[in-house]
């Protein structure tokens, strides 16, 4: 372990742990078990290792004495926190840093979908033409929107000077009434959405706007 972050692990870990000596027994007693949070402002200081501008928080708790740790995601991983399952089974190293990692993609998946929803909730409020409920149910039913769906989006949201982030809203294009809005779009308007296409949808445009 660096010796700058023994030093701060050691000052933060053994006072709430039974072993009182060595670093590297105590983390034994401490278990991440599935808790989670989104701050929403990377603003927090994971409370192992003292690094900054922590916005996901993973709960530990020391199974000798219940204390519990707001850490990154990262501390678990390098400094072997043991993981559990749903079941409460212990997990080996591999499968513990998949959990984690899914965890933490969890966490920002739903920080992007309560975003694009929030950015919808205030326009709705500014923009009385718009009819927030259609898109609303649309995106949760696809998680993302059309191709008109997402030019109309966007510049109202543009228009009206909602804060929002455009890479959080995503593009469908399974269906082929996408597939067909998204090849027959003016630039103009494909130009406003495509910071919204992933690279998979900008090659089938590329691939299929020639044949056109």
């Amino acid at each position: 372990m660096n010796p700058q972050w023994f030093e701060r692990v050691k000052n933060n870990i053994l006072p709430l742990s039974l072993e009182k000596s060595d670093v590297k027994k105590a983390l034994k007693e401490w278990l991440y078990q599935g808790n989670m949070y989104d701050v929403e402002i990377a603003e927090e200081i994971c409370e192992l290792c003292d690094h900054p501008n922590i916005r996901y928080q993973f709960e530990i708790i020391n199974i000798l004495n219940g204390n519990t740790l707001l850490i990154g995601s990262e501390c678990i991983n390098r400094f072997s926190i043991g993981v559990q399952d749903s079941n409460g089974n212990l997990l080996s190293a591999d499968a513990a840093k998949r959990k984690v990692s899914k965890d933490r993609f969890k966490l920002i998946t739903d920080a992007k979908v309560r975003s694009v929803i929030n950015s919808l909730v205030s326009l709705s409020m500014i923009d009385t033409e718009f009819k927030i409920d259609s898109f609303i149910k649309y995106f949760k039913e696809n998680g993302a929107f059309s191709p008109n769906q997402l030019f109309t989006l966007i510049w109202r949201l543009e228009k009206f000077n909602i804060q929002h982030n455009k890479t959080h809203f995503k593009l469908s294009i399974k269906k082929k009434t996408n597939q067909d809005q998204l090849l027959k779009m003016q630039n103009s308007r494909l130009n406003k959405i495509w910071i919204c296409l992933t690279e998979a949808q900008k090659d089938f445009y590329y691939r299929h706007k020639s044949n056109l």
